[in-house]
């Protein structure tokens, strides 16, 4: 592939990546906080709402990470192809 067309992927999954960085940072926030107000309720209805909530965010961040995880070995995928191709362009 040319060198423009894998930047172009490298630029695009980059993007995406930090899309997904966004998302964890929130879900980060969500589940400390559900965490917290777990601790503190009294009652214990309350106490199973904030714990389903702490376990919901947690496995949604797990879902999150798995698609991170193939974002980043995406994005080295296409690395390894941008460097290839700059050297072929600086050899011409």
């Amino acid at each position: 592939m040319s060198i423009t067309r894998e930047a172009a992927y490298l630029y695009l999954c980059s993007k995406e990546l930090t899309k997904l960085n966004k998302k964890l940072h929130r879900l980060g926030k969500e589940a400390h906080s559900h965490g917290q107000r777990h601790l503190q309720a009294t009652d214990e209805s309350s106490r199973n709402k904030y714990q389903k909530r702490h376990h919901k965010t947690g496995e949604e961040i797990k879902k999150i990470m798995k698609e991170h995880h193939t974002m980043l070995s995406r994005i080295k995928h296409h690395l390894v192809n941008y460097n290839h191709a700059l050297r072929k362009e600086l050899k011409q």
